[in-house]
């Protein structure tokens, strides 16, 4: 070749090297462009991939587990209807061959016409043309008889016993004599058949006519008014009674084969493939798919080893075998894998497409609202560059309130209150001075009611002493009573033990014993193992005044205050009760009202309102005061709170002061 051509065709493939490599380049670039610019950058897009990706993967995992299922469904679904169909259709057949042994029976047990002769003596008579052995000599009327009798017994007994015989017939060993009945009078007549049953039974061996119990007919084919049917045979020898081994004829039972069809009809849309009936050497009795008839079975020694996996008529098929070991017969069942798979895959399809159905169905429906949210966040985010730029007055637009919407509503607040905080700076600045010189007083204020008790206290303390040195001890003991209640009144603890309580409680209560001079008794049943859990101080101050207030009649002088404590579960309730006049229902209902009302307590509200709010306070809604009375009989206030010990509610009223 010329050195000049070989040079240009080099130069030629150099050049088209050089495009591949260049569009190869340039492909690269641009996706590596639309990555950045969609993906990459696209904190949505990158979630939406993720989605997509987690979504495809999980309804991947769930077809791949339901088609696997389902196909192993199916498959053992179609497997046992198979093997219930081939139960059904052997009972049958079972039956069938049952109901001849029995009719075989009754030839030997049952009286002829005459009560003396059983019916095999009579169709030994008709046979051999005249009278049976050691029997008397008949007549033509007698001969009438014995068939007429022979072919009632066959009509009236035989047949109803199975209800799908076609055709009863006994015959002479020669077949030169029948008797035949069949319950159809314009069905198949025995002329159209019999003597295919004759040739049949000449070619049989007859040596050993006790091999087995029954024996068939393989199936035929017999003319019925122009149309041609299938039939199919049992029969067995009519045995001398001297001799078993010899036979003098046959009683032959001829059936359509629609009736094994009928045995299984209630499954016969669930079943699959091919069911076949033969006789122990492979002659077909029934073939369902109709393909076998007339000549041996050509896979007999597939299914005498039956398999998961046999090779019949070109097609991989599951074979079930049964044999019935009492009469010899064997029912198959031919499963073709092919037709096994086509509603696995029609059902594996539609679960396909659903599944692709709901995959485009989620990922365009992600899609949407992706974007949606994503615009919103785009308002939120120019939002925050005007107000970057000074633009305290940006607003973004109001929508649903979910946490972007919390954000934008967030921003214009922020913005609207920057604005406002910018404009009013003095005026503020000026308020902080205020509260700061107003928060100097309240502790002044503070302090100063400090000192005051404690001076009260001192002051009272002389008192006493006075009323000591002149010898009025009553007096003095009741200004020792209330310096100790001032005492307690001026400790900074908030919380104290129910031991504590019942002491103040009990200080409370003497004092009032003096004051009402001796017309008031007072009871404390209070268990010992709730002393150390904690309540807030003076908790039940309020509840025992009203009781006296509202419960004591000092015209009498039984009044009694009974003071209760329990733990019940983890709660401490604790009953303070009297037996005073008791409240109105009405009234009643208008306090247990009140005290469900929400409300703001402070340092110089008392009642059982504010013991119910400082309840619900430091121990939670599911406690507070719950209050019994009767008219007549006296009220009960049942104080519940939860079963805490000092440290742990005092952890808990500090952790609520810090929140």
């Amino acid at each position: 070749m010329p050195s000049g051509a070989g040079t240009g065709a080099c130069t030629s493939n150099f050049f088209s090297m050089t495009v591949y490599s260049r569009s190869g380049e340039e492909g690269r670039t641009i996706v590596r462009s639309i990555i950045d610019k969609y993906i990459q950058n696209r904190f949505f897009n990158k979630l939406l991939l993720l989605y997509s990706a987690i979504i495809i993967v999980t309804v991947g995992i769930l077809i791949y587990i339901i088609v696997t299922n389902i196909t192993g469904l199916l498959r053992e679904q179609a497997i046992t209807y198979n093997e219930q169909v081939l139960q059904l259709v052997g009972d049958h057949f079972h039956n069938q061959n049952k109901r001849l042994k029995k009719m075989m029976t009754d030839l030997y047990i049952k009286n002829g016409f005459d009560k003396t002769d059983t019916i095999y003596d009579a169709f030994e008579a008709l046979s051999a043309g005249g009278t049976a052995p050691n029997s008397p000599p008949s007549t033509m009327s007698d001969q009438r008889e014995r068939a007429a009798y022979i072919n009632r017994y066959m009509l009236d007994t035989a047949l109803p016993n199975d209800p799908d015989i076609l055709e009863m017939v006994m015959t002479n060993r020669a077949f030169d004599y029948e008797i035949s009945t069949t319950r159809y009078t314009s069905g198949i007549k025995l002329g159209n058949y019999f003597e295919d049953i004759r040739q049949f039974l000449r070619n049989k061996d007859s040596s050993r006519i006790n091999s087995r119990k029954t024996y068939f007919l393989p199936a035929f084919t017999a003319s019925n008014n122009g149309n041609s049917v299938n039939l199919y045979g049992i029969y067995d020898y009519i045995r001398t009674p001297d001799n078993p081994a010899d036979y003098s004829g046959y009683m032959i039972l001829t059936y359509d084969t629609d009736s094994f069809q009928r045995a299984y009809e209630p499954y016969r849309k669930y079943f699959i493939g091919t069911l076949l009936v033969m006789t122990p050497e492979g002659d077909v009795i029934y073939d369902s798919s109709g393909r076998y008839y007339k000549e041996p079975f050509p896979y007999w020694d597939q299914v005498q080893n039956p398999s998961s996996s046999v090779v019949i008529d070109s097609k991989r098929s599951i074979v079930n075998v049964n044999k019935d070991d009492q009469y010899g017969f064997i029912t198959v069942g031919i499963i073709p894998i092919n037709e096994l798979n086509k509603g696995v895959t029609f059902i594996n399809r539609m679960v396909l497409l659903a599944a692709f159905g709901c995959i485009l169905i989620i990922i365009v429906l992600t899609v949407l609202s992706t974007n949606r949210f994503s615009n919103r966040l785009k308002d939120v985010l120019h939002m925050i560059k005007d107000i970057q730029k000074g633009n305290l007055s940006a607003k973004t637009v109001k929508g649903p309130n979910d946490e972007v919407g919390l954000i934008a509503q967030n921003l214009n607040l922020m913005s609207q209150r920057l604005d406002e905080y910018i404009k009013r700076e003095f005026v503020l600045e000026l308020r902080r001075k205020d509260s700061e010189l107003k928060q100097k007083t309240a502790e002044l204020y503070a302090l100063q009611s400090q000192i005051n008790p404690h001076f009260l206290y001192n002051t009272l303390e002389a008192i006493r002493m006075k009323a000591l040195s002149s010898r009025d001890t009553e007096t003095g003991r009741m200004i020792k009573i209330l310096a100790k209640l001032f005492r307690s009144s001026i400790k900074d603890e908030m919380i104290v033990t129910v031991q504590e309580e019942m002491n103040y409680c009990q200080s409370l209560l003497e004092l009032y014993y003096i004051r009402f001079q001796g017309r008031l008794d007072v009871v404390f049943d209070v268990d010992g193992d709730i002393l150390e859990f904690a309540v807030f101080r003076h908790m039940l101050q309020p509840i025992i005044e009203n009781s006296i207030a509202h419960g004591i009649d000092l015209s009498k002088e039984n009044n009694v205050i009974t003071i209760q404590g329990r733990k019940v579960g983890g709660f401490i309730v604790i009953a303070v009760s009297d037996n005073g006049q008791g409240i109105d229902p009405q009234r009643l209902a208008a306090i247990t009202g009140q005290l469900k009302q929400p409300r703001t307590y402070g340092s110089g509200h008392i009642g059982l309102q504010n013991v119910e709010s400082r309840i619900k306070l430091i121990f939670g809604d599911n406690c507070g005061i719950g209050i019994r009375s009767e008219k007549g009989k006296g009220t009960e206030v049942i104080v519940t709170i939860l079963a805490k010990s000092k440290e742990e509610l005092r952890d808990d009223v500090q952790g609520s002061d810090r929140g």
